[in-house]
């Protein structure tokens, strides 16, 4: 079985697009790291990821958040976004960049239905990228910030980002001419269960849309809408992963936790995009 670091070595040289932070320049497996030609070194962490911050970051996306959420995905309850995803995406073999990646599970589900398939996760929380590491797949896992992508450029097929704000400069930058970024993005309905919870009014639409549609133009379009029925357990944790809640000191999250709803709805725009 391959350790965690030999899988992203792997993913690294099948990809071959990764750059040094300090300059720019390529980066190479130089032994148990990388290296650029200036003798500049990057540490792979054991746990198989790279971590290209200058500093880090403080986030409320933890750990506890990020075992909630993979408990949420894991019930099924986002398969239906997922799907609509990788019907966006030609069918020739893609090389993903999952933007905004948190613990990976989207392009862990891509690569594992397509073994022709690569791919890179980048987020700012490292332990986001640490539960990222556990999936089975062979992907390239790194602490980054969007505003600075670690990849050469015309990199990526695809990018996704989902539910994260986008840096369209950057993902322009590391896609192909004909790459496309798949962008979700919330519709009025979304969590609107755990809103009414909080007394916060429905999501207003309108300003993403607007935005993108400045930024790219819309190859397709589609919108998921599915009402999951909850258990208490399952209502909790999705209190304590969605960034709804995070202003909340525990034992307020824990209240609305134990108020527990019937239901929770996901509803989603998913718009496969070509930069302008």
């Amino acid at each position: 079985m391959q350790s965690k670091r030999d899988k992203l070595f792997l993913a690294a040289q099948t990809l071959g697009c990764l750059t040094c932070p300090v300059c720019g320049a390529a980066l190479l497996r130089a032994e148990d790291d990388f290296a650029c030609e200036r003798h500049h070194r990057l540490n792979v962490n054991r746990k198989g990821c790279l971590n290209v911050l200058s500093s880090q970051v403080d986030s409320f996306y933890d750990a506890a958040l990020f075992a909630a959420r993979r408990r949420v995905f894991d019930a099924g309850c986002y398969d239906a976004v997922t799907h609509a995803i990788e019907a966006m995406l030609p069918a020739a073999p893609q090389r993903i960049l999952d933007a905004g990646c948190g613990d990976g599970w989207y392009l862990n589900a891509l690569l594992s239905r397509h073994e022709d398939w690569c791919g890179a996760g980048v987020d700012i929380s490292r332990d986001a990228i640490l539960q990222a590491t556990n999936h089975p797949c062979t992907a390239l896992w790194v602490v980054g910030d969007l505003r600075r992508l670690p990849f050469a450029d015309g990199s990526f097929t695809a990018v996704l980002d989902v539910l994260t704000p986008a840096n369209y400069e950057e993902f322009r930058r590391v896609l192909t001419p004909e790459g496309l970024l798949i962008k979700v993005y919330p519709g009025s309905g979304y969590l609107k269960e755990l809103r009414t919870a909080r007394e916060l009014p429905p999501y207003e639409e309108g300003q993403v849309d607007s935005y993108l549609r400045e930024k790219a133009a819309i190859v397709a379009e589609t919108r998921v809408t599915v009402t999951h029925q909850v258990s208490d357990a399952l209502w909790r944790d999705f209190v304590w992963m969605t960034p709804l809640m995070q202003d909340l000191s525990a034992a307020e999250k824990e209240d609305i936790a134990t108020s527990s709803a019937r239901c929770v709805t996901v509803d989603l725009h998913v718009a496969a995009c070509r930069l302008r």
